[in-house]
């Protein structure tokens, strides 16, 4: 409880952050909405022209990842979306659990039922070979199927000599033309935009996904879906389980998205996406290999057990505990699958990696919990860079401009009576500044130089990633 309440003193601290340096700009947001709109749409009318199957089996555009989650990081840039699409009913289809949770198997059990109806057979007389010798939908073949349609839109849509296609995209205050090429990078295609000037590029990942019901959603040891008549439709992508197993082709990943939007989404949960943001701004400033998916897990496991209003608390208390929480799961190595516990998303990771992850966190949950109450600031260095700091220091407003200027004053002095002190022991320093260095790197550091003093020998510390300071350098032994 005494923890909880001192983490409020970074209550300013962590929202501004998350509102001045993580927070996407709105009007970049709302110009690259629209310049995906329409050149999606251009895209999308052309493909329907070029294949009839497609336009067939399409229902609907679903715009899935962390930028319309409302998590996303960084500039609004990259944008994920599906193509959803529906098989026959008259085929029926069966979704099928295999042996690696994560992952089903889509097979055909009454193709033949076309050949009896005309009609649907003209519809769908291309859809076989999208099928193997046992009637498994194929990934391979869906996504040669799907390279095949992109690449007849664009040819439609008039490709230049160096494989661009020119789209005029009009805004509201203005018209822009931007031009279009295309990456494979399965399970995905990536359609790269640049603006005439190049000052405006976004790559758009679009994913083939077919779409099941309620009825075919996986059994066994799959968790049930908690929003049946609200979100009763699920997704399977062409994207493969590593490593390669036997007819490889045949395992499609489930998806869950729109569940996981309702899940984290909701007024009740107005510090949940902050505090994510957060933890992956943390991520990404160290360079963790993790992915978001598997952070958002971490929140998705805490949705489940918490009552909803727990999220309405502090932003700093939420983050804290999440912080925590998500380095427990990291220390234990393992961050089960939401939808099927069997299944470690981290499985794969090398105990080397896990453990330096996990006593990285471990360390600035130490940091924070020891420093907090003197520098409210002692977070930020694990969220932004250097200027960006000093920059949030000056912020009137994080603190009070009163209570600011005194606290700067305090610091200052703080850091300069630190460094003369380790000075006073006669300790090599490498460039400290008062404006920039932790308090607690530098206490830390006359900790270090106590130690030394008292006859106990320890390596010398390198400039750390974790800090925003060059540490110093004692005079020691190496052991």
């Amino acid at each position: 409880m005494e923890d909880e309440k001192k983490y409020i003193k970074m209550e300013n601290v962590l929202n501004t952050i998350n509102r001045k340096y993580i927070a996407l700009p709105e009007h970049e947001v709302k110009r690259n909405n629209r310049i995906v709109d329409q050149v999606v749409g251009d895209i999308l009318m052309a493909m329907k022209k070029q294949n009839p199957l497609f336009k067939t089996m399409f229902e609907r555009k679903f715009y899935g990842g962390s930028f319309y989650d409302g998590i996303k990081v960084g500039k609004p840039i990259e944008f994920d979306l599906d193509f959803v699409l529906n098989l026959p009913v008259l085929i029926k289809p069966v979704v099928e659990v295999g042996d690696k949770p994560g992952f089903v198997q889509v097979r055909i059990t009454e193709f033949d039922k076309l050949l009896n109806q005309p009609e649907q057979y003209r519809k769908y007389e291309k859809l076989k070979p999208l099928f193997d010798d046992k009637m498994f939908l194929s990934t391979e073949k869906v996504l040669r199927w799907m390279e095949r349609t992109v690449n007849l839109a664009l040819n439609e849509l008039g490709r230049s000599k160096d494989g661009t296609v020119r789209f005029n995209v009009k805004l509201p205050d203005k018209n822009l033309v931007m031009y279009a090429s295309v990456a494979k990078c399965h399970p995905a295609f990536t359609l790269k935009l640049i603006s005439e000037d190049g000052s405006i590029k976004l790559d758009i990942d679009l994913v083939p996904c077919f779409q099941f019901g309620n009825t075919q959603w996986p059994k066994g040891q799959y968790r049930r879906n908690p929003m049946p008549q609200k979100r009763d439709k699920f997704l399977v992508v062409p994207k493969k389980p590593k490593p390669k197993c036997q007819n490889i082709d045949r395992y499609w990943r489930l998806s869950f998205q729109e569940q996981e939007r309702e899940l984290i989404g909701g007024c009740q949960n107005n510090t949940l996406k902050p505090a994510l943001r957060l933890l992956k701004k943390l991520r990404d400033r160290h360079n963790h290999a993790v992915a978001s998916y598997h952070i958002k897990t971490v929140f998705l496991w805490q949705v489940s057990e918490l009552e909803p209003e727990k999220w309405r608390q502090p932003l700093s208390k939420i983050f804290m505990m999440m912080l925590k929480k998500y380095g427990d799961m990291v220390k234990n190595k393992c961050i089960p699958y939401y939808w099927n516990k069997n299944f470690n998303m981290i499985g794969h990771f090398s105990d080397v990696t896990l453990n330096d992850i996990a006593n990285t966190l471990a360390n600035i949950i130490k940091i924070i919990d020891r420093y907090v109450d003197e520098d409210p600031f002692v977070v930020a260095k694990y969220l932004i860079e250097p200027p960006e700091i000093e920059k949030l220091r000056r912020e009137p407003d994080v603190l009070g401009k009163k209570r600011s200027i005194r606290r700067r004053r305090w610091y200052h002095a703080a850091v300069q009576s630190a460094i003369s002190s380790l000075a006073s022991m006669g300790v090599s320093l490498c460039q400290f500044s008062a404006s920039t260095d932790s308090l607690a790197d530098v206490t830390a550091s006359i900790s270090e130089a106590r130690r030394h003093q008292r006859g106990e020998k320890y390596r010398c510390r390198p400039k750390s990633p974790r800090t925003t300071s060059l540490c110093c350098c004692v005079k020691c032994d190496e052991v």
